[in-house]
């Protein structure tokens, strides 16, 4: 299956152009259809069947799908006596403008032999060189409450609406994709996820391997077995790891050398020096040179 990559998370700027709640009626089908944009399908009640080129999803209540890319869709009710309802987001991933479009116009409709082809699975770079593959097809009752805020705030369009959707767009696609990272992790990981997030949120300390593994509630070996196991390091090996790379990034960013080494608890710039020389082959002052 063919992957379109629809950007770095920590870049977009996601555009609402519709969202609504929709009553489909027995037997109605959207499509078959090509949108200009990409569509969130949240589904309150009743069932649904969704085709996304040559695939087909049964979606039932608490059940959210997404599609794009430019692959023909269709949207069914099967029943011929019992509605669905839903919610429905139609978005730019980026956009330079927050004003919504209206996909309506620029939608294309096609025959029945262009649903024949294989879906486009989207995907998203994260900011920590991670990658994220969007399934078509999610359950996530628990993202209900952001969803309706995003239709509620469309739907009123008071002023300022354009950017306040651009916000709540963007709260809903960080709490999709911090859940389907969190369903792939490995249960040696999510064991360790105490420790992970103490080393992620206070970067100007220097942990113990037991002060980690007491956070996680584990004895420093068998702490020490599982955080190689998830994360293919020792913790020291690990923390150093960490601790250069966000080093990197503020040299980027233009901080200053003791800055970062005050900010990232090395003590004094000469063992920042001395250290991220040790791990890189350059000197900060040479690493920010050449990536300039």
């Amino acid at each position: 299956m063919c992957a379109l990559i629809v950007g770095e998370f920590d870049k977009l700027r996601p555009t609402v152009n519709f969202a609504d709640t929709t009553i489909a009626a027995p037997d109605y089908t959207w499509g078959p259809r090509i949108i200009p944009d990409y569509h969130f399908i949240y589904i309150l009640s009743g069932t649904a069947e969704l085709r996304v080129g040559n695939q087909s999803f049964e979606l039932r209540s608490g059940d959210l799908a997404l599609y794009g890319g430019g692959i023909p869709m269709m949207l069914c009710n099967k029943s011929k006596d019992s509605p669905y309802i839903y919610y429905s987001i139609h978005f730019q991933w980026d956009s330079e403008s927050a004003i919504p479009i209206h996909p309506s116009p620029r939608m294309l409709y096609c025959g029945e032999d262009e649903m024949n082809q294989d879906p486009v699975a989207l995907s998203i770079n994260m900011q920590d060189g991670d990658s994220i593959t969007l399934p078509f097809k999610i359950r996530a009752p628990h993202l209900e409450d952001m969803i309706s805020q995003v239709v509620s705030e469309y739907q009123q369009q008071s002023f300022g609406y354009e950017i306040v959707l651009r916000g709540r767009m963007s709260l809903l696609l960080a709490a999709l994709l911090y859940y389907l990272r969190e369903e792939r992790e490995p249960e040696s990981k999510r064991k360790i996820m105490p420790a992970l997030q103490l080393l992620e949120q206070h970067l100007d300390r220097v942990w113990s391997v037991a002060e980690l593994a007491q956070a996680c509630g584990y004895q420093t070996a068998y702490f020490t077995e599982l955080f190689k196991k998830a994360m293919g390091a020792t913790p020291k090996s690990y923390m150093l790891e960490q601790r250069i790379r966000h080093a990197k990034r503020l040299l980027l960013a233009g901080e200053s050398i003791d800055g970062i080494a005050s900010k990232l608890g090395y003590g004094s710039s000469h063992y920042f020096h001395r250290s991220f020389k040790e791990e890189t082959g350059m000197t900060p002052s040479e690493f920010r040179m050449n990536n300039r």
